[in-house]
């Protein structure tokens, strides 16, 4: 019975809950910011999300809007370090272009792209020719949902971009921004709560049953308390000498009866 109340619960608790879509944190930064011509130093650029409302990161998109220099010089990475604990770091850009064949990578100057998990068509970034745009995968062996994924989108994320060769001119950091997904946490609806009331109502009713069945049915009870054979205690006899014994003449009007005539027996 108690696995049987239980499954019914927890059923009926599944279905009253609604489970709304994922929650996408929509976030783009305006830094016009240079990035250093052959300086692996590079720049970084921070950003924090607090009190996020959400489960798990399910999907992570990145965009990024730079203008000049040579995209073939260009490394890039982004990192998260989140209010957990957690630190995940994933690569976006290494030196578009470049190959054994091509040293120096893509000519290009500048690109407005987005990076993401979802960028196959175009494939990964790192081939990209002249200033490319669209969707695109990070040029990386991970994807992003595998770095990212399960973690809390709490905490600071930072980009970090470096020109790795000089020459070819200054690259400019325009804008960059990211889609972050969580998962969202279902909420009862407002069925729920009269379904939840009338379950605890049923289950109340229910244990007190069980519990009234599994007690003792005490002597008086509405059940006489049963004497058993040979002990006679506290007999009521016509004629007796004290209450502790059977005194009574024996009769043939009784005969074959365990009792004298006049004597019966009596619950204590």
């Amino acid at each position: 019975m108690k696995k049987t109340l239980f499954i019914c619960g927890f059923t009926i608790l599944q279905l009253a809950s609604v489970a709304p879509a994922a929650i996408v944190i929509d976030a783009d930064w305006t830094v016009n910011t240079a990035i250093p011509d052959g300086n692996p130093v590079g720049i970084t650029t921070s950003q924090t999300f607090q009190n996020l409302i959400g489960g798990p990161i399910t999907s992570v998109d990145v965009q990024l809007d730079i203008s000049g220099g040579y995209n073939g010089d260009l490394y890039g990475y982004l990192v998260l370090q989140n209010t957990n604990g957690n630190t995940a770091t994933e690569i976006l850009l290494n030196r578009v272009g470049t190959s054994p064949s091509n040293p120096f990578g893509s000519s290009g100057s500048g690109f407005d792209v987005t990076l993401s998990d979802s960028g196959t068509v175009n494939g990964s970034i790192h081939w990209a020719t002249g200033i490319p745009p669209g969707t695109w995968l990070p040029d990386s062996a991970n994807t992003l949902n595998g770095t990212f994924g399960g973690l809390t989108a709490n905490g600071t994320w930072t980009l970090f971009l470096a020109d790795m060769s000089g020459g070819g001119g200054t690259s400019i950091l325009q804008n960059w921004g990211l889609d972050v997904s969580v998962a969202a946490v279902p909420e009862p609806s407002f069925g729920s709560f009269i379904v939840i009331g009338t379950l605890g109502v049923f289950i109340a009713r229910r244990f007190a049953i069980m519990k009234s069945q599994a007690q003792p049915q005490r002597a008086g009870d509405g059940a006489k308390k049963q004497i058993p054979v040979g002990v006679y205690p506290n007999l009521h006899c016509a004629n007796r000498r004290s209450n502790d014994g059977y005194t009574g003449r024996a009769s043939s009007a009784a005969a074959g009866s365990r009792f004298a005539a006049g004597c019966s027996p009596s619950p204590e």
